[in-house]
């Protein structure tokens, strides 16, 4: 029977000298979204027990990212006009990229010279709670230095340069705390930017209060103008959010 989740038994994993030992704890361990988040906090914040780092990846199938012909079709088609052709696929592409496209995320934990690391990732279908690849449900990947063949530089490249997680890992049950099923929807208006921070990359503890915002965007995929300014929002966040993390990566060289 897995245990309940706590903080105790998850900074247990960082104890282990022995992969068997290691392995034989996590067949029981139970990781809650809020002891992680307080384990990021304690080592982004005062770098005990471990340095951390974090990187985010969203990785689309090649076959649906548009061609640059078809971009050119989709800006070249008269407002009001029926997309076809090249603008046709590129929509059709953009449309299915929101439902096969991976958000993988990936924590590592480290000593300074690196001899002792440990490394947690996952993607959105890896924490889903209904139809997930895994039957015991919710879970994130594990790994650590116990495991011969990878180094915390191995791993974290393969995670930023080859857009995958290491194999061999181990699954480690993930709880979020349930919540009620009613939500207050209030509508607002932003005078400036809004900024995303997130310290785990987890549904849960994305922000300092317990918040959700929800926008909803109507598009008319028959309108040139919503077209285009869908297309600039995507460029623009995709190349603020590669800098932003991009630095991040630069910290650990």
């Amino acid at each position: 029977m897995p245990n309940e989740p706590s903080l105790d038994s998850l900074l247990e994993i960082f104890s282990f000298e022995k992969k068997a030992d290691l392995v034989r704890h996590c067949k029981e361990l139970t990781v809650s979204a809020e002891d992680f988040f307080k384990l990021v906090l304690a080592c982004e914040m005062w770098g005990v027990p471990f340095l951390h780092a974090i990187a985010y990846k969203d990785k689309v199938p090649p076959h649906l990212v548009p061609k640059d012909s078809e971009i050119e079709a989709l800006q070249n088609t008269p407002a009001g006009s029926a997309l076809a052709g090249g603008a046709a696929k590129a929509i059709s592409k953009l449309a299915q990229a929101f439902v096969d496209r991976r958000y993988l995320v990936g924590h590592v934990f480290f000593t300074p010279d690196k001899s002792k690391w440990h490394f947690f990732c996952f993607d959105q279908r890896d924490l889903n709670t209904k139809g997930n690849h895994w039957e015991q449900g919710s879970h994130v990947h594990f790994v650590n230095w116990l495991w011969p063949n990878f180094t915390a530089d191995t791993v974290w490249q393969n995670l930023t340069t080859d857009d995958d997680r290491p194999g061999s890992d181990l699954h480690l049950r993930f709880v979020e705390p349930e919540r009620e099923s009613k939500m207050e929807t209030k509508k607002c208006e932003f005078t400036q930017p809004v900024e995303k921070r997130s310290s785990t990359g987890l549904h849960r503890g994305m922000f300092d209060e317990d918040v959700r915002f929800e926008f909803n965007v109507k598009i008319d995929s028959s309108k040139r103008g919503h077209l285009e300014e869908m297309l600039r929002l995507f460029e623009k966040m995709s190349s603020s959010f590669k800098e932003v993390w991009q630095k991040k990566l630069e910290s650990l060289k």
